[in-house]
């Protein structure tokens, strides 16, 4: 659209004709006009016009329940909670939403994938066993099933609700371990079980019965219970002999022929 001039020396109808012009051509035409416009001059329709700008430059924003409008020369802020969620606005026009380093979430039932934490119980949704692909510390007791491992007992590091702790493979002590009984009493005093360091593979029975073990340590005294018949016969005997070796001290009858061989040597016990 060109500037519009009537020089001083321009007829009547020269002006006329720019004028019409000016109305039908530069304005337009007013029947096109929206039907909301109700201001009847320029300024009127100048003051329409900014409100009507104004207006569209508000936005609506909403969490979905609430909703807020921001109008023109207004300011959003975007306010985010230390252990929570972090808000950073940068240049240019950018706006950068991250989790804090460590975050404390409210509620008390809360989902990970498949791993569910309902206040201090851990689960998975999609299977009866969770993983853990790292080592496990604990400070306090493990309790699995009516089994207990409580580190921090002094005494009873290892208990079954039931009475007994079931094993169901060999136990094999390492090296320089023994088997230790603390007896009736809990005190400095303990019956530790162990081995002379094998040379090969052996086997220890114990037989089908009830009684005490007879050790080397002890009296060696040998009950009449633990000799058949309660009597000590050639039968009752492993080799069926009563040796020098089986007296606690030993005399000797020599019964020699004519000629003064030894055919025979009865034992005693001494005195």
């Amino acid at each position: 659209m060109a500037a519009r001039t009537i020089a001083v020396t321009d007829t009547l109808e020269t002006f006329r004709t720019q004028f019409n012009a000016l109305s039908s051509q530069d304005f337009g035409d007013i029947s096109t006009l929206s039907g909301t416009i109700s201001a009847t001059s320029v300024i009127g329709a100048v003051n329409e016009l900014e409100s009507q700008i104004a207006g569209s430059l508000a936005i609506n924003i909403t969490d979905g329940s609430n909703t807020q409008t921001v109008s023109n020369a207004q300011t959003i802020t975007f306010a985010g909670t230390t252990n929570q969620i972090t808000a950073v606005v940068s240049a240019t026009d950018t706006l950068t939403i991250g989790l804090a380093s460590n975050i404390s979430v409210s509620g008390t039932s809360h989902t990970f994938g498949t791993i569910q934490i309902s206040g201090n119980t851990i689960s998975s949704s999609n299977s009866d066993t969770v993983t853990l692909a790292d080592n496990m510390s604990v400070s306090g007791s493990v309790v699995a099933g009516s089994t207990t491992i409580n580190p921090t007992a002094a005494n009873t590091n290892i208990v079954n609700s039931t009475g007994t702790v079931k094993f169901g493979s060999n136990i094999n002590l390492n090296a320089g371990f023994n088997l230790t009984f603390e007896g009736a009493t809990d005190n400095s005093f303990e019956t530790t079980l162990t081995v002379t360091d094998p040379t090969a593979d052996r086997t220890i029975t114990f037989p089908d019965a009830s009684g005490t073990a007879i050790l080397t340590g002890g009296s060696r005294q040998v009950p009449g219970s633990l000799i058949a018949l309660n009597t000590v016969a050639e039968e009752n005997m492993a080799n069926d002999a009563i040796g020098q070796d089986e007296l606690k001290s030993v005399v000797n009858l020599q019964i020699i022929n004519s000629s003064g061989t030894v055919v025979k040597t009865l034992f005693g016990a001494g005195a």
